[in-house]
């Protein structure tokens, strides 16, 4: 049978055990209370973000050396892209930005076929200053690296070719607009964006000289075919429509 000191101390412990209880939680209160509660009025994840773009890239390119793959002068490509906002002060934030440009043309040229099929990668800051919450103008510059694979296929069943890498750069200003996401900047869920960039673009100039791929099988054409110097210089716009999380 418990006695009388047992009873006193049993419930001596319960009290201190409950008192620190009590303390340690009001502690922790007070702690996340001198925590600054977030602003919904702040830009957020409106600046900061990673995002996600796809779209049309679309040059125009007055080099001879494009006549025997194009009736004119448009050379447009599908442009995937993705970039990371890491730095932000004020309005003003900075991104890193890796994208792809995939396309090429084609057409017919000396009794055959001529094909130019070109990968576009590209690297570059881009710094972006918020006009709005909703709209960022833009401005970047960075270099390229193209793969220009150029072949022709004659109507007897020869074939010549030649790929080369080029390198170039990018240098684009434009303007982001938010079309669809929560104003409160401390939201998590994606934002819809629509983005327009215009500027220049050029690419080291490359001698298609091409090659039969197989000399032994095309006796009528044993000498390389010149179809000049291809140089991808000149104005450029991009659109894309693109998707941003944090």
């Amino acid at each position: 049978m418990m006695t009388a000191q047992a009873c006193f101390r049993g419930g001596l412990a319960a009290c201190f055990g409950a008192a620190l209880w009590l303390t340690a939680g009001s502690a922790v209160a007070q702690q996340a209370s001198d925590q600054p509660a977030p602003d919904p009025t702040a830009l957020g994840n409106h600046q900061r973000h990673v995002r996600g773009d796809i779209g049309v890239r679309t040059q125009f390119v007055r080099s001879r050396g494009l006549d025997p793959f194009a009736t004119n002068d448009v050379l447009r490509q599908l442009t995937l892209s993705a970039s990371y906002a890491f730095w932000a002060r004020e309005r003003t934030s900075l991104a890193a930005f890796a994208g792809m440009d995939y396309g090429g043309r084609s057409a017919p040229a000396r009794s055959g076929q001529a094909s130019l099929d070109l990968v576009r990668f590209t690297l570059a800051p881009e710094l972006r200053y918020h006009v709005l919450r909703v709209l960022a103008v833009t401005a970047k510059v960075g270099p390229t690296l193209t793969r220009e694979g150029a072949s022709f296929s004659g109507s007897l069943g020869t074939s010549s070719a030649k790929t080369a890498w080029k390198a170039g750069f990018d240098a684009m200003a434009g303007a982001a607009f938010e079309v669809f996401g929560y104003a409160n900047g401390s939201s998590n869920k994606p934002r819809l964006w629509v983005t327009a960039e215009g500027g220049y673009g050029w690419t080291a100039p490359n001698r298609l000289t091409l090659k039969p791929e197989d000399a032994s099988a095309a006796p009528q054409r044993l000498t390389p075919l010149d179809l000049g110097e291809l140089s991808l210089r000149g104005p450029l716009f991009r659109v894309t429509a693109a998707l941003s999380f944090w």
